[in-house]
């Protein structure tokens, strides 16, 4: 009888864990939500917050060779995207 007092009182905590558990961290099962600012093969070489400024920054990518193209994300920052393999050259040309 004592034993099954002690088996009963961590079976109870096991399920509280389980319940705290699944509400802090949501169930496993569950599959993550794609990332709101996935843009392919494209990568972020800055964020601003003005429009015409982004325009001068793909311009001044664009005259140097670099194939850049701007989006605007949920937060209504313009991001200037390059590829991948242009993203160092692009981050450079930027930062000279």
């Amino acid at each position: 009888m004592y034993l099954a007092g002690w088996a009963a009182s961590a079976g109870a905590l096991a399920a509280l864990l389980l319940i705290i558990r699944l509400l802090k961290y949501g169930s496993p099962l569950t599959p993550a939500p794609p990332p709101a600012t996935d843009y392919g093969l494209l990568r972020t070489v800055s964020m601003v917050g003005d429009l015409a400024f982004a325009r001068e920054v793909r311009n001044r990518l664009r005259t140097a060779g670099v194939r850049a193209t701007l989006a605007t994300g949920p937060d209504g920052m313009v991001r200037i995207l390059v590829f991948a393999d242009e993203l160092d050259r692009a981050r450079r040309l930027i930062s000279s």
